[in-house]
């Protein structure tokens, strides 16, 4: 040897091992189960945290999640590893092992292949086995300047003021009915015009641009319920006991007549108003016009060729004829109004009141509030008149007289009235089911399109948002399950290593070191010539070897101060005993004796 190895070897000689659990190996395994299981519920908090907000930043979240998961799966893994090692060295006291196997329980939680080919481990050493696969509008007025962005339903005349009041200024307005001038009705204002035709065309009530926005918020749906009292028409069929009052004579329709539909619905309407003439009544509301209704219902049943052979030239099959009435009301409607994103009008509640025009008559000069409000319901009823007046008449083939045909009332592929205009019951077969009530409250919702309308009042009202989004659900159980599992069986190898360090009496690992102090025996170096250099193919004869770590059996141990001085390493069943807790070991025989 050189001076300085020397040196070295007799500082060692007198040296014994000492019992004893060095703290960092136990605390290290704590500390890797704690920060584990910390990084676990940190896991649970982070998505915890998310649930239920929008999923913004998805990558970023996912690569926080996946972080944390293999922290977790790290510092458990890490755990079992620190006690798997005290777990094999439990195994090599008390266990004769090849080689082979040895190997194996050194190396399993690196390489996998060990539990596929390597039985003897899994055999002897089961519990480290085990250890190391676990590690894988009505008070309006127009002159006012300020209000002059606000839209009107009506156009209106006005009387010129009195000579006295135009010389002395008088600022007395006719919106409240002051003064010897007044506003009188004149016809439907070209926005009143639009919305309805519109809503007709468009077969359905036409919503406000930005409507959801404008009602939700920009990315929201909502619902709210609104009530208000409109203008609506209240239907009754005509019995043969009523029909003398009607406008035209059931008769006058299929079969007996040629029609299949007929409508009066301008009777007392409000006419031209003569301001030179007609000073004393005019802009007088007097009624409002009823709309009288008949058509006839084509029911798909042949006639009878014997019995009515004209009919079943002309017809083919049986149609029955219906009357009905309907009377402009005040009407209280309930709508469940519906964003998502598209606007959804859903009537609730519909309860008429009384009817728009009474016993007396509407003067513009006497009630201007009420004027206005009538005038505005005038306004609708006659947009609506607009497309039911007229007939349709059978010839050779159907003619139209009438603008029903361009409104959904029409069957487009027969040209015959709906199948019962008044409620829309099915009677018989239809393509389509409209009644005219639905039609005129198409119109009403449609007036919510434009905000500046006089007629439309804002509301307050309870809403429910929501909005269609993608956000974070995190769902417990199938994280804990996991997590569950594998802290509990990592607690339970802790326990295992807990035990193996306490019967082993000492804290070791499988480095270097670690090998090189236990395989200080003679036999070993005799097995192993030829294989110094450590390389494959190993030698199988070698790898089937069976060795313990064990005490050595010396010829005559010594006997000293302290006892039977005795060698610990790797040995073969025959030169090896099992090692005692708490015995006097050191180095090998001769260099004792050499000390």
């Amino acid at each position: 040897m050189d001076a300085d190895t020397q040196a070295l070897v007799d500082r060692r000689s007198g040296e014994l091992v000492q019992w004893h659990i060095y703290w960092t190996t136990p605390a290290l395994i704590v500390a890797l189960f704690m920060a584990g299981f910390a990084a676990a519920v940190g896991h649970h908090l982070f998505y915890m945290h998310l649930n239920g907000k929008p999923a913004t930043e998805q990558l970023k979240m996912v690569r926080y999640g996946t972080a944390l998961a293999f922290f977790v799966k790290s510092t458990l893994v890490g755990t079992v590893i620190m006690c798997n090692r005290q777990r094999i060295w439990y195994t090599f006291r008390r266990k004769a092992m090849t080689i082979n196997g040895i190997d194996g329980l050194f190396s399993a939680t690196e390489d996998p292949t060990q539990f596929f080919l390597n039985w003897e481990m899994i055999r002897n050493g089961k519990l480290a086995t085990l250890m190391a696969a676990c590690t894988w509008e009505s008070t309006y007025d127009f002159r006012d300047m300020s209000k002059f962005w606000q839209k009107s339903l009506n156009f209106y005349n006005t009387t010129e003021p009195a000579e006295e009041e135009r010389r002395d200024g008088d600022e007395y307005s006719a919106a409240t009915g002051g003064g010897n001038f007044f506003d009188y009705y004149d016809q439907p204002s070209k926005n009143a015009r639009r919305l309805a035709f519109s809503s007709v065309y468009m077969q359905k009530p036409q919503p406000r641009e930005n409507a959801s926005t404008v009602f939700c918020g920009s990315g929201w749906n909502c619902t709210y319920t609104i009530s208000f009292v409109g203008p609506g028409y209240q239907c009754e069929d005509v019995d043969d006991t009523d029909e003398s009052n009607a406008p035209f004579a059931l008769s006058g329709l299929a079969p007996n007549g040629s029609l299949v539909y007929n409508a009066d619905v301008d009777q007392g309407d409000y006419g031209y108003q003569d301001p030179v003439n007609g000073t004393g009544s005019l802009g007088v509301f007097e009624n409002e016009p009823n709309l009288w209704i008949g058509y006839a219902i084509n029911t798909s049943e042949p006639y009878s060729y014997d019995e009515e052979p004209e009919y079943k030239a002309k017809w083919g099959n049986v149609h029955e004829p219906k009357i009905f009435k309907c009377v402009m009301q005040y009407t209280k409607y309930t709508f469940n109004m519906s964003y998502n994103p598209r606007q959804s009008a859903t009537r609730w509640k519909r309860e008429f009141l009384r009817p728009v025009i009474g016993d007396h008559p509407i003067e513009p000069q006497k009630n201007v509030e009420e004027y206005k409000v009538t005038a505005s319901f005038h306004t609708l009823g006659s947009l609506l008149r607009r497309f039911l007046r007229g007939k349709i008449e059978k010839q050779k083939i159907l003619i139209t007289y009438s603008d029903l045909s361009e409104t959904r009332l029409v069957n487009s592929s027969t040209s015959y009235p709906l199948v019962d205009l008044k409620t829309g019951h099915l009677i018989i077969r239809a393509n389509s089911l409209i009644e005219i009530q639905d039609l005129f409250e198409d119109i009403l919702i449609t007036l919510l399109n434009d905000a500046n309308l006089v007629v439309v009042q804002t509301q307050e009202v309870p809403c429910t948002k929501s909005r269609t989004m993608m956000v974070y659900v995190y769902y417990k159980r199938s994280l804990w399950i996991g997590y569950a599992i594998v802290i509990a069986i990592t607690f339970a190898f802790i326990l295992v290593g807990a035990w193996s360090l306490h019967m082993n009496g000492v804290a070791s690992d499988v480095l270097f070191s670690r090998i090189m102090a236990t395989t200080r025996n003679p036999t070993l170096d005799h097995l192993s010539v030829g294989a110094c250099l450590g390389g494959d193919p190993f030698p199988k004869e070698l790898a089937k070897t069976k060795l313990r770590f064990g005490v050595l059996l010396e010829d005559d141990p010594r006997e000293g101060p302290l006892g039977k001085v005795e060698h610990c390493c790797f040995g073969t069943m025959g030169e090896t005993k099992e090692i005692v807790k708490g015995g006097t070991y050191a180095g090998l025989r001769e260099h004792r004796i050499d000390a």
